[in-house]
Formats: C-alpha cells, sequence, structure tokens
C-alpha cells in the first residue's frame, strides 16, 4: 500500500501514524523518514482537502474537528482498500505474503527470533519481518496493515483490537559474583540494601509485589540511584558482568546464554506479580490467510515457551 504509484493513500497511512505518534519528529522516526517529509505530506493533504487537519507547536500536534472527522474516515477507508487488495491479489487464500511482528528486544533475541524462522519454514512464500523495539505502538510501514505486536501491560487504544495471552512470571536474578561481594537477599527487605536495576516498560510499574503463602509484600522504588531503562536486555547485561540484580524471566532464563553466565534466582520462595500480555493489531473486516495464520501460531508458542 506504499507504492509511489499509490501515493494517495500512502499520505493517509502517514497522517493516521502521525496523530497515533503524538509528534511529526516520532512518527518520522517509527517510519523512518525524515519530520520535513512528514510535514510536507501533511501539508499535501491540508492542501487537498482545503481545511487544517493538525493545529503544530513545540508540544506536539493536536487534531483539528476536521481533523478528527479524517482520521476516522481514513481508518476506515485504508482498512477497506486494504481488504481489497487482499481479496484481489490472493482470491485462493493461500498462506503467503510480508507481515511483521514487533515485539520487546529480549524476545528478539531468544524466543521470537526462533519462532519467526521456524513460521517461514513451514510456509514458503512469506516473510516475516522481526521488530525489535521498546514502544509498543503500531507501524505503519508494511503493506496492508498486516502488522502484529506481542506486548506486556494492556493497550489502551482504542482502534486496536487485542488478544490477552497467559501472563508473563518474572524473578529477580544475580549472578554468583555479584552475590559473592554483596550478599544474598533472602526477604524483600534485604532488597533495599542492594543494587537493584528499575525496568521501565509496559506491564513493569516501580513496584514490586511479592507473596508468600498469604503473606504479601510491596516495596516502592527499591533504590532511586539504581540505573532504570526500558530496555530489558540492557540491565539483564549488566547484571551478567555482576553490577547487581534485575529482573528476568523464566523463558529467557532457559537460554543456553542464561545458563552460560551461570545467572541466579533470588528469593524463590516468595511469587513475583504476573505481568499481563497481549497481542495487538489492528481492526479489519477481512484478515489475510496469514496473518490469520501467523497470530494464531504465536500464540501457540507463547503457550508453548
Amino acid at each position: 500500500m506504499d507504492s509511489p504509484k499509490n501515493k494517495g493513500m500512502r499520505d493517509w497511512l502517514v497522517f493516521i501514524r502521525t496523530v497515533e505518534a503524538g509528534s511529526l519528529s516520532v512518527a518520522a522516526k517509527e517510519m523512518n523518514m525524515t519530520a520535513g517529509a512528514v510535514s510536507k505530506i501533511i501539508s499535501r493533504l491540508e492542501e487537498y482537502t482545503c481545511t487544517s487537519l493538525l493545529i503544530r507547536d513545540t508540544h506536539g500536534i493536536e487534531l483539528t474537528i476536521a481533523g478528527r472527522l479524517a482520521y476516522n474516515k481514513a481508518l476506515e477507508i485504508t482498512g477497506l482498500f486494504g481488504d481489497m487488495l487482499e481479496e484481489l491479489r490472493n482470491p485462493q487464500k493461500q498462506i503467503r505474503g510480508v507481515l511483521t511482528l514487533s515485539v520487546p528486544v529480549i524476545l528478539a533475541e531468544f524466543l521470537a527470533n526462533r519462532w519467526a524462522q521456524e513460521f517461514m519454514e513451514m510456509w514458503p512464500g512469506t516473510q516475516i519481518q522481526l521488530d525489535a523495539r521498546e514502544s509498543s505502538e503500531l507501524s505503519l510501514d508494511v503493506p496492508d496493515l498486516d502488522n502484529l505486536i506481542l506486548r506486556s501491560g494492556k493497550p489502551e487504544n482504542d482502534n486496536i483490537v487485542y488478544r490477552q495471552l497467559p501472563a508473563l512470571n518474572v524473578v529477580l536474578i544475580a549472578t554468583q559474583e555479584y552475590l559473592d561481594k554483596n550478599g544474598c537477599p533472602h526477604h524483600p527487605d534485604d532488597l533495599a540494601q542492594h543494587n537493584v536495576f528499575n525496568l521501565r516498560h509496559n506491564g513493569f510499574g516501580t513496584t514490586l509485589k511479592f507473596s508468600r503463602g498469604d503473606e504479601c509484600y510491596e516495596i516502592d522504588n527499591i533504590n532511586n540511584s539504581s540505573l532504570s531503562s526500558n530496555n530489558h536486555l540492557s540491565l539483564i547485561s549488566l547484571c551478567i558482568e555482576g553490577k547487581g540484580i534485575t529482573l528476568g524471566t523464566p523463558g529467557w532464563l532457559k537460554s543456553n546464554y542464561a545458563k552460560q553466565a551461570k545467572l541466579i534466582t533470588l528469593m524463590p520462595e516468595w511469587t513475583l506479580e504476573q505481568v499481563p500480555v497481549y497481542l495487538v493489531w489492528r481492526p479489519r473486516k477481512i484478515y489475510s490467510p496469514l496473518f490469520i495464520a501467523f497470530r494464531d501460531y504465536i500464540e501457540k508458542k507463547w503457550i508453548e515457551r
């Protein structure tokens, strides 16, 4: 749908993405464009429609009344256009084509990469583009809007569809080297004496909630002087170097990489609150056979992980 021969539809896709990103520069980055190119497209649409669609200032963008109408109608039109293309290009409903799966970096490194490769081997003629990113927004750089997101935390966008998956179990991990130098925590209270990295990510709050039988325990901002990051793998890399304690997931801990690092699960008698996980995609009246097959396949792999 982003072909130069179909510039009009592509312009509206850029407009939709810009509205949802809330910023020209953010939208440009996510679509691998320059902010100037995005601004030019918006201006072209405004000239074509003879109305102002966006109010732009240093704080971001805001939809005008006309812009809100255009956004809602553009969602409908681009969706219908994608449906038409799917029916025309693939009347036999074959599983083929291109689809993007967006996942957090750590899943791309250790799980989703294998899932995508296995699916492509099962279905020759398909191409899965794995997008490793901490942002959970839908991107529009793949034809026909066939994009799928695996994310933690419940989506808040009313214009998307989601399916809840089994929640993610998380544990606290450290290396033996770190424990030898700093001691091993046995109770959540002990964590105040340690360097506990903070993961800023969907579904992961600043509060750690522990339970042990009927006993519950919460800790807010364990150590404000510790490093925080929205990139899970960056914190685990520091953990592997013996710099501190961080969150890990049992699925990832089964990898050879984690075993070689000799990571240790701390306070196993205490259970951390599970993190909700969702598959997210755009609503469509007609979904391609590839999208349906891959969506259900990812759900199956997540459950089996």
